[in-house]
């Protein structure tokens, strides 16, 4: 088959460096042939490594989809709150669209982007990426195959490094909940989403608490300015100092979250943007309102309950998850990939079904002494850069792939005609964001949130 064709609106880090690169990587499978973009400097970095014409280079969306078809798909990674017009028009106009999370700031947003697709018949997949990775892909095979028996709890963490949480919710785009997108909505949408798909019942009600505790005026160290590069006193022993985590410690780290202070890396221009930009003001004398810690409790009709903790005060960047059944238990975390099993009676006679796919390790652990124990390893999700911050690597511990494999691949069998679905439709961002929306209210008001839909 020809490779599909997509036309990109959005050449910021997802857009350029998710989805565009996967088309260089897999030239067979799909390519880039338009784009939209307002900054003219990732425009034409964009435009040169996918060899684009001058004909398919625009400047805004409106001005992509005011020409006649482009291609195949429509790939969506602009800003949150600037996907709704793109999404509508780009769906009343045929293309498939790939819309990157969240799929909706808001819930009247929501409301209005769902019934404009639904009325259009669009073909819609959103990026909930984590579906698409070996480790929770491996989660989910081993609970629907019944491995501890009845899922009765899940307990998911997202643990958002204090460097991460400190870049993106406290001095950059999404520090401010009444400019952009609720924390855990912009953060944990894919979370909310796994929630979902892991237990397969869609939710009843919501509790959430949470609060902007620590970065706040109040907690700054004595005589701290507005900027790290004005004469510290606290240079030393802040964990936040701007110059440390961008000149220092990520110095050989050419890509995001550094990009997102400077397009140029050199060390003069990484100093200049922490002299001049967001990225180098105090971290307690900022205009942040979002939460550094939340929980969010979900119940489900058949008595599973679901927690997802979130926050900013751990040197983790990554996932962890642990499971709760009737006849066991899984735990795992997604930075090493290792998922662990225990089943408490070995398979034979407990009615639970066997797990047939990995060589088991088992081996004896605290506990009753006839338990059965075993380590599954979904490959590691986590590339850390010596001298540097950690991050998921392989495109969120290989979702990333996993998703453009299954756009693409869908997008084939929509052009003949065959039929397509995409495991994170249009139908489960719904879910996740109404859950996120409810917890929001639940945070303010302190009660518990029905939902109905």
């Amino acid at each position: 088959m020809s490779p599909v064709t997509l036309s990109l609106v959005g050449a910021g880090h997802r857009g350029a460096e998710s989805y565009g690169d996967y088309c260089l990587r897999f030239p067979e499978r799909a390519q880039v042939v338009a784009v939209a973009e307002p900054d003219p400097v990732r425009r034409k970095q964009l435009v040169d490594a996918h060899r684009i014409p001058p004909e398919a280079q625009f400047n805004s969306w409106d001005d992509l989809l005011a020409q006649p078809r482009l291609s195949d798909a429509l790939v969506i990674a602009t800003p949150d709150r600037l996907r709704d017009g793109p999404v509508v028009t780009g769906a009343q106009q045929g293309y498939a669209l790939l819309v990157e999370k969240p799929f909706a700031p808001t819930e009247d947003q929501l409301d209005a982007m769902s019934a404009a697709i639904t009325a259009s018949g669009a073909f819609v997949g959103v990026a909930h990426v984590l579906r698409y990775t070996p480790f929770y892909r491996t989660v989910k095979d081993l609970i629907d195959h019944g491995t501890i028996g009845r899922l009765i709890h899940v307990d998911q963490t997202e643990d958002i490094g204090y460097w991460h949480f400190a870049h993106s919710y406290v001095r950059g785009n999404w520090r401010r909940a009444d400019e952009t997108t609720p924390m855990l909505l912009a953060k944990s949408c894919h979370d909310l989403d796994l929630l979902t798909w892991l237990v397969d019942e869609p939710a009843t009600s919501v509790f959430s608490a949470g609060s902007l505790t620590h970065f706040t005026g109040q907690h700054a160290p004595a005589g701290a300015p507005a900027r790290c590069t004005d004469g510290c006193p606290a240079a030393e022993s802040c964990p936040f100092f701007a110059p440390r985590l961008y000149l220092d410690r990520m110095k050989n780290h050419p890509i995001w979250p550094v990009t997102a202070v400077t397009r140029d890396t050199s060390p003069e221009a990484r100093l200049r943007a922490l002299q001049e930009g967001p990225y180098g003001r105090c971290v307690y004398h900022c205009d942040n309102t979002q939460p550094d810690h939340q929980v969010v409790t979900i119940n489900f009709p058949g008595g599973v309950i679901a927690t997802l903790r979130i926050g900013a005060f751990t040197g983790s960047n990554t996932r962890t998850i642990r499971l709760l059944g009737s006849h066991g238990e899984i735990s795992g975390r997604l930075d090493t990939g290792e998922i662990e099993v225990r089943r408490f009676l070995p398979a034979a006679g407990t009615g639970v079904h066997d797990w047939p796919r990995w060589d088991r390790d088992a081996r004896g652990r605290s506990g009753m002494p006839d338990d059965e124990t075993w380590t599954i390893s979904a490959g590691p999700g986590t590339d850390p850069d010596e001298g540097a911050a950690g991050r998921e690597s392989d495109g969120h511990a290989g979702g990333d792939d996993g998703l453009m494999h299954e756009f693409v691949e869908q997008v084939q069998q929509w052009k003949a005609g065959r039929g397509a679905a995409l495991p994170t439709e249009l139908r489960d961002a719904e879910r996740s964001h109404r859950i996120a929306f409810a917890a929001e209210r639940s945070r303010h008001s302190g009660q518990t949130v029905g939902l109905t839909r």
